[in-house]
């Protein structure tokens, strides 16, 4: 069962403001629930613990999925976890800081890579396409991307940076 997270936090935080409300009201008119109010609010605490706990935990099946690096290999390897291509990325000045956004070289569905991926075995074809540069307009940070075994998907696009988080695309050259 698919839960949206957003209407589910938002209903906490109506709630929340409600029994805030029935607080202020208990003041005003000189009639204390001091067990009625302390049974709500310990529901909604427990209420909004248990989606914070059971989103952060769920959040590995994101939308965008991460691609996973491979061992092999003097660049950095990746596998994409939708159409499990394999393609490297060179980059100039990156440290595993940010995570980047980009679309797959081989099937060009959106994913992830984050600032510590995963590491996978797998074999890397010796067969490269030509690489593709693309270039961060606020810090210069360029990276390259090559597709192992196949050509190069024509919609590829980097919409982050790796070295500066910047969300805005980088410029392909």
């Amino acid at each position: 069962m698919e839960l949206n997270w957003r209407w589910a936090f938002f209903f906490v935080i109506i709630s929340n403001g409600i029994v805030f409300l029935f607080s202020i009201w208990q003041i005003i008119s000189d009639r204390y629930y001091v067990s009625v109010l302390i049974i709500l609010y310990s529901s909604l605490f427990f209420s909004l613990a248990f989606l914070f706990l059971f989103h952060h935990f769920s959040s590995s099946e994101d939308i965008v999925r991460s691609f996973k690096k491979t061992l092999k290999g003097g660049l950095y390897h990746f596998k994409c976890p939708h159409c499990h291509g394999i393609f490297a990325i060179k980059e100039s000045m990156y440290i595993d800081k940010k995570s980047v956004i980009m679309t797959c070289p081989d099937c060009g569905r959106l994913a992830r890579i984050p600032p510590m991926p995963p590491v996978i075995k797998a074999v890397i074809p010796t067969k490269k396409s030509g690489n593709v540069r693309f270039q961060c307009q606020r810090c210069g940070e360029s990276i390259k991307v090559w597709a192992e075994g196949t050509m190069i998907h024509p919609t590829l696009k980097v919409f982050s940076c790796p070295f500066c988080g910047s969300e805005k695309p980088l410029k392909r050259f």
